[in-house]
């Protein structure tokens, strides 16, 4: 104890310069947390509580909710029953990820969805406890590649559930749920093929070599609305007939764009891992005759990746957040709805700071979860450590 205290007196106010420098922060500190507060008690929040449907599922007509649900639900499942498999969290990063799934069910339950937030949260416990318990029985292997199996599988089961029983059209698809979904698939597509435009990117290949890096730079090259805007006008135009998506709806052209914008982007991170790389490493892989696959696969990827995983998550969070970007598509995801709420009811006119408020919280709960998986998976690996 009197360490701590020793090592608190020295960090704040052990000189001159941390005295005032903590003085400082403890003013910005306070107004900050003043004002908050204020706004927080003073704010009217009938326009959050009143549409918390819209915010949560857009226009998805009434009675689908439960597809909605099912998905958290089979999310809440995989997460919680890798935490104990996987992760091994410790408990403060344990209650940190309860903290953030309690947050975003208490700003969308409603009277009529307390019996689905009751059913996620049970499922939920369940799900860690029996990942518990099974991690001490010889079924922890098959166990461990079913979540696997599920993990990569996903994004068809969500996709499943949402059509499933003559479910709604894909335009009807927003709120946070259409968020979810675009940044779900933009990152499962984006990723894998990044991963393929980077390795191509490095080729020594030159035809293979121009491809790639023609693809990489001509995507960046251009903001991410301008390539939605091209998804619009211009991309039904040039999809063969025969693959019959002339006629697609606007949310799969986003998805077919998010993928592209992310797996450019993916593959220059990527690239510099493999940059990183010491050329001895392949040298000595090639002395070995080791073919391509598994040089790639045992010496060249997981180093590379290892190295930028940091890079990579901020990438994926720039992509969950560039979704908001969907709006130019006439789609209605979490920010739309926040901000058509206050101009289209009257009652709530003049209101859209107390909606928006909810959306950035949304978005700030989720860019954290994110990293705090970037920080775990670094701390597992090693990486900044010797």
């Amino acid at each position: 104890m009197n360490q701590q205290l020793k090592w608190a007196y020295n960090t704040f106010s052990g000189s001159f310069y941390n005295t005032f420098i903590t003085f400082i922060s403890l003013v910005i500190f306070g107004f900050i947390a003043s004002n908050l507060v204020g706004f927080i008690s003073t704010s009217e929040w009938a326009v959050v509580t009143e549409n918390k449907r819209l915010l949560l599922v857009g226009r998805l007509p009434q009675g689908e909710e439960w597809r909605a649900w099912s998905i958290l639900w089979i999310s809440s499942f995989l997460i919680f029953s890798s935490l104990n498999i996987f992760v091994k969290p410790s408990i403060k990063e344990l209650i940190f990820i309860s903290v953030i799934f309690v947050s975003v069910c208490l700003i969308f339950i409603t009277q009529d969805a307390l019996f689905n937030v009751i059913i996620f949260t049970t499922l939920s416990l369940g799900s860690y406890l029996f990942a518990k318990y099974i991690s001490q029985t010889p079924y922890i292997t098959i166990f461990r590649k079913l979540l696997v199996f599920m993990w990569i599988s996903i994004i068809p089961l969500m996709f499943l559930v949402l059509i499933i029983g003559d479910g709604p059209k894909p335009t009807l698809w927003g709120g946070f749920l259409l968020n979810i979904i675009l940044a779900g698939v933009a990152i499962s597509i984006g990723f894998p093929l990044g991963l393929l435009f980077a390795l191509g990117r490095a080729s020594q290949l030159p035809a293979v070599k121009i491809v790639c890096t023609i693809y990489i730079e001509t995507i960046r090259g251009a903001p991410l609305v301008g390539w939605l805007l091209l998804a619009w006008f211009v991309l039904p135009k040039f999809l063969p007939e025969f693959w019959n998506l002339n006629e697609t709806s606007v949310v799969i052209r986003a998805m077919i764009i998010l993928s592209a914008f992310t797996s450019a982007y993916t593959a220059e991170v990527i690239r510099g891992g493999l940059q990183s790389i010491p050329k001895g490493q392949i040298e000595a892989a090639d002395s070995l005759n080791l073919n391509l696959y598994t040089k790639l696969t045992l010496i060249i990827l997981p180093q590379a990746i290892r190295v930028v995983i940091p890079a990579l998550i901020s990438t994926f969070i720039a992509v969950f957040k560039d979704t908001s970007l969907v709006f130019v598509l006439a789609l209605t995801d979490i920010l739309q709805v926040g901000r058509i709420i206050p101009e289209q009811d009257p009652q709530f006119f003049g209101k859209a700071l107390e909606a928006l408020s909810v959306v950035a919280f949304l978005f700030w709960i989720v860019s954290m979860a994110l990293s705090n998986l970037s920080t775990r998976v670094e701390r597992s690996m090693g990486i900044g450590t010797r």
